[in-house]
């Protein structure tokens, strides 16, 4: 009797582990949900809309858990595992250096501890940490994400034949260019945040956990398409001179600073949602406002000057590279001309 061929056995068993975690994760939702939290340890677990008042320091070991986001989390970390195994099983060299598998994890995992930790059970009461929060999102983890070079190595995982009929005929599309577009990245980067505080968009989300979800993936994904041309580490149609790139990050300087004189300046508190919760512990509500405008303002420069100062070391690294290869060319062309013949 002829033995059945098990090829295909792992990838089964990861569909059946990826609908398990699915089911309790679904699971696991309900049964948070249908209580008001509980201990484990010195931790109180609870869902993000049974947070207790803040009370410290209570506020420091108090962890928001929602399941299904966090599964969606642990399936992008496993994708990327999975697909780096590929890559490199596809070479007989390492295609991505540990340190940017390293920086992708770090990404999720500082993902995962901003909208499902402290931060997050009490950035429905304090506008401060929501500022925290969408300042990460947006501005910290996404260029720690690209730098592990997630669409590289998903590119070469995918073999010359898928690559060559489903994947290059949709990243070659007049559509896809568009879309992809710095100058749209840039619009997300801008009009997300200012649109999220200034309609009634995140006072809703302060009642609505799903609304407040969708909020977290929205910053993540803008702020994922504003660092994508200036990270470098993926395939893109639109590669920015050193100088655009200068420039491209001037934007961070005034949307934060617009957003924290939204904030700082005002002499009442803009949600009256927040200014009714009730407060045993932190700083009062018109207090904590004019915290976090100061915490944008502050916080915006400092990462667009950090992040210019980047890019101009890497402008001048780049130059010193050029210069050499330039150099190397020049005495090879010196070394191999030949010499004229003496006519006697």
């Amino acid at each position: 009797m002829t033995a059945l061929p098990l090829r295909r056995s792992p990838d089964r068993l990861i569909r059946l582990a990826i609908l398990a975690g699915l089911v309790a994760s679904v699971a696991a939702t309900y049964l948070i949900r249908a209580g008001d939290g509980g201990s484990a340890g010195f931790v109180f677990v609870c869902s993000w809309s049974s947070v207790p008042p803040p009370e410290f320091p209570d506020v420091l070991t108090t962890f928001a858990i929602e399941p299904i986001p966090i599964y969606l989390v642990l399936i992008a970390a496993v994708w990327y595992l999975r697909v780096r195994g590929r890559a490199q099983a596809a070479r007989s060299r390492a295609v991505v250096p540990r340190r940017r598998g390293a920086s992708y994890l770090g990404g999720l995992a500082l993902v995962l501890f901003t909208v499902f930790g402290p931060i997050a059970a009490y950035d429905g009461t304090f506008l401060t940490l929501h500022m925290v929060q969408h300042f990460i999102l947006i501005t910290i983890a996404p260029p720690l994400i690209l730098a592990g070079s997630p669409m590289t190595l998903w590119l070469i995982a995918s073999g010359k034949e898928r690559r060559r009929r489903t994947i290059y005929p949709v990243l070659h599309a007049a559509t896809f260019r568009a879309i992809t577009h710095p100058l749209v990245g840039l619009a997300l980067f801008a009009t997300v945040p200012t649109l999220w505080y200034v309609t009634p968009a995140f006072e809703e989300s302060l009642g609505n956990a799903p609304l407040h979800f969708v909020g977290y993936a929205i910053f993540l994904i803008a702020g994922i398409h504003y660092w994508w041309p200036i990270v470098g580490a993926n395939p893109t149609r639109w590669n920015l001179a050193y100088p655009v790139r200068m420039v491209y990050l001037l934007a961070l300087v005034p949307i934060h600073a617009f957003l924290g004189l939204l904030f700082h300046e005002p002499d009442n508190v803009i949600y009256e949602q927040l200014a009714e919760i009730p407060r045993t512990w932190g700083p009062s509500a018109l207090l904590d406002q004019q915290i976090a405008g100061a915490f944008m303002f502050v916080g915006g420069e400092a990462i667009g000057l950090i992040a210019m100062l980047l890019v101009a070391f890497q402008w001048a690294r780049h130059e010193e590279q050029l210069g050499r290869r330039l150099d190397a060319a020049d005495d090879r062309g010196n070394e191999w001309r030949p010499v004229e013949r003496r006519r006697g």
